[in-house]
């Protein structure tokens, strides 16, 4: 009988995610529990005790998780996001937009200048990419770098992409921190207006569903349907002759944006997977497609690479502070805030929407003030990041990855 099966690969994966989520309540939010998640499993598979082939039994492949929650795990979980945002609050985060924009710009200009004389223009071009946001951006690098013969340039691309909330998450969790004990001193946590302030804002025109038909099985169905008609909605904006496919309209933003227009016309109900009683599982199975990102980086590749991806990691993550703390002077933004919001593109999702829940654990306060905490944070911390990594980041890319090789 053999011990790796799916069930243990499973077992792994959650067990990692629950012994990061000790750790986080341990330090109270100030270690992430996805960087601890990680570091298990790079150790796992540098030591072969975790199998790192995905054909191999017992692989984390072989769960068919990673494949199910790409195909409609990641559109359920963002169209379910959009019910957890409220459209006057959206329209309020414009200013969260201008600063994770101009965060990229603190990418480009370490990138361009002191990247380019300390490790080379490729390895620092290359670079630029993946941190601005998610793995489209770092496959858009890995095709281009592939095309001029230079398969490795694409594999350290893809280890900029998977290492960067390594420097990220960190940087994140400790401004938020910040801005949490500012928001709890200024009252913010012990204010209940807001019920008050919504009275008369409604769009919906779809009548309350009975109680009677209030079931799981409703609530995701609606939401599946609505990921459906906004992945359609999003392919119609799909540009000719791009690989990867490219959009006006990219899939990820049209979830968002079509679960907060049918949670506001009553379709949807605030905070959707939650009701179905599934978002726990949903958010696990979504995790499970971090670990693939290390399974194929080796002890030697990770060495050889290690004193460009560490030294422009932290170059940007202070390009990146410097730029979005000024955007956010500008804009009437704390420092610790605006940084927290620019470096949401070294993170993307779904660790911003970890380490927003992530910074209220182990604050002895009332479950109903830690949630106005968290009402106030995770807005910020989802819009910066679809911002940069699902929109942004693929401009970037197209941008400078034609230049790298040039």
């Amino acid at each position: 009988m053999s011990f790796w099966t799916p069930l243990t690969a499973f077992v792994i994966l959650a067990v990692s995610f629950w012994l990061g989520d000790i750790v986080s309540y341990k330090t109270k939010g100030y270690v992430s529990g996805i960087i601890i998640a990680a570091f298990v499993y790079l150790t796992g598979y540098w030591t072969g005790i975790i199998p790192s082939d995905p054909a191999a039994a017992g692989a984390l492949a072989s769960t068919g998780l990673p494949v199910l929650m790409s195909s409609f795990g990641i559109p359920l979980m963002i169209t379910h996001l959009g019910t957890t945002i409220e459209l006057r609050d959206l329209l309020k985060e414009w200013k969260t937009i201008i600063i994770a924009l101009v965060g990229l710009v603190g990418i480009a200009l370490v990138c361009f200048t002191v990247g380019t004389w300390i490790f080379g223009r490729v390895y620092a071009l290359a670079a630029a990419p993946p941190i601005s946001g998610g793995i489209i951006a770092a496959i858009i690098v890995s095709t281009q770098a592939t095309e001029a013969g230079m398969p490795e340039i694409g594999a350290y691309a893809m280890l900029v992409s998977s290492f960067q909330m390594f420097v990220g998450i960190p940087v994140a969790s400790f401004m938020l921190k910040k801005v949490v004990a500012k928001f709890i001193a200024d009252g913010g946590a012990n204010e209940i207006v807001k019920a008050e302030e919504k009275k008369g804002f409604s769009l919906r025109i779809f009548p309350e569903m009975p109680k009677s038909m209030q079931s799981s099985n409703a609530y995701i169905s609606k939401l599946a349907i609505v990921a459906l008609i906004a992945y359609f909605v999003a392919n119609l904006t799909a540009i000719p002759n791009t690989s990867p496919q490219n959009y006006f309209l990219n899939p990820n933003i049209a979830y968002l944006l079509f679960g907060i227009i049918f949670m506001e016309l009553g379709f949807l109900e605030k905070d959707s997977l939650n009701k179905a009683g599934s978002f726990g599982m949903m958010m696990l199975g979504i995790l499970s497609l971090i670990p693939g990102n290390f399974a194929s980086v080796t002890p030697e590749a990770f060495l050889r690479m290690l004193a460009p991806i560490a030294g422009l990691l932290i170059m940007c993550a202070v390009g990146i502070a410097i730029f979005s703390a000024i955007a956010g002077k500008v804009l009437g933004y704390s420092v610790p805030l605006s940084v927290a919001i620019g470096i949401t593109a070294m993170i993307g999702y779904p660790g911003t929407y970890m380490i927003s829940t992530e910074c209220v654990k182990g604050l002895d306060l009332p479950d109903e003030e830690k949630q106005r905490i968290v009402d106030y944070v995770m807005p910020k911390m989802l819009v910066g990041g679809f911002a940069t990594v699902t929109v942004a980041s693929v401009i970037f890319a197209g941008i400078i990855a034609p230049l790298i090789f040039i």
